[in-house]
């Protein structure tokens, strides 16, 4: 139902239902996932959107996608250590889009660092 709601616009009411998603299912990273991104993408509220994301990690702590969305929320509030680091574990386990993503984030570092 929640991403219903969100394919039709409806945010807020996309939230309500992924939240009760979690209620029913508080070990199911899904629901977790797109709180997450909807906070993020939607919401534009970083801090929200990352501790779901956070969560969902803890869930699924192997799962590449839930890793390289997590390196890019990191990525864009300026943490580019932990961006780095989950970059290098959603490659790892099998992620091929990740990678220009981590040497970007290196070259970031890199920048930073002259």
């Amino acid at each position: 139902m929640g991403i219903c709601q969100y394919m039709l616009k409806n945010i807020d009411r996309a939230i309500e239902h992924w939240k009760k998603s979690v209620q029913m299912d508080p070990k199911g990273a899904d629901a977790y996932v797109s709180l997450g991104n909807a906070y993020f993408l939607s919401k534009k509220e970083s801090g929200k959107a990352i501790d779901y994301m956070q969560k969902a990690i803890e869930l699924a702590p192997n799962d590449p996608e839930i890793q390289f969305n997590l390196a890019c929320m990191h990525e864009s509030q300026g943490s580019l250590d932990q961006a780095i680091e989950l970059y290098t574990q959603a490659a790892s386990n099998g992620l091929d889009r990740a990678q220009p993503y981590l040497r970007n984030a290196m070259a970031k570092r890199i920048k930073q660092q002259i």
